[in-house]
C-alpha cells in the first residue's frame, strides 16, 4: 500500500528533526529544537553520523513548519513530530497541556495535509 503525501511529509519531517537533533550547528534549523531541551538528548543518542544528502534534506524539511501560518497548529504538529523522532511520548505533552490527544492528532493531519497542497504548489512554481 502506498502511502499518502501527508504521511510522508510527517515521515520526513520526523527524520528531519533525528538528523538535526544528532548533526545540527547551533544556529539554523535546529533552533527549532531549542524549544524541546529535555528532548534533544533522547533523540541524539541514537545514531551520531548521516550523510551529506541525509542533512540536506532534513535542512529543507525542517523549513516546512515556516509554512504552517498558525502557531498553536504549528506547535502542535512539532511536539507529535518530536515525540515520533523519539523525544518524549505525545499522550504526555498532550495530557501536560490539557489537549485531547485524539483531537489534535485529527488537527495534525489536517495541518500536514494543507502542508502538503501548499508545497506541492510551491513545487510546481519552482519548476
Amino acid at each position: 500500500m502506498e502511502t499518502s503525501v501527508p504521511d510522508q511529509i510527517l515521515a520526513r519531517l520526523t527524520e528531519a528533526v533525528e538528523v538535526i537533533a544528532v548533526t545540527g550547528k547551533g544556529d539554523g534549523p535546529r533552533a527549532v529544537l531549542a524549544s524541546w531541551p529535555e528532548c534533544q538528548g533522547k533523540i541524539a543518542r541514537r545514531r551520531r553520523t548521516y550523510p551529506p544528502r541525509a542533512i540536506s534534506r532534513a535542512e529543507e524539511a525542517i523549513t516546512w513548519f515556516s509554512l504552517i501560518e498558525d502557531p498553536d497548529a504549528r506547535r502542535a504538529l512539532q511536539f507529535e513530530v518530536m515525540c515520533k523522532a523519539g523525544g518524549g511520548k505525545f499522550s504526555r505533552i498532550c495530557e501536560k497541556y490539557g489537549w485531547k490527544r485524539s483531537t489534535v492528532t485529527s488537527r495534525n493531519k489536517a495541518v500536514l495535509r494543507r502542508l502538503a497542497k501548499r508545497l506541492g504548489e510551491e513545487s510546481s512554481v519552482d519548476h
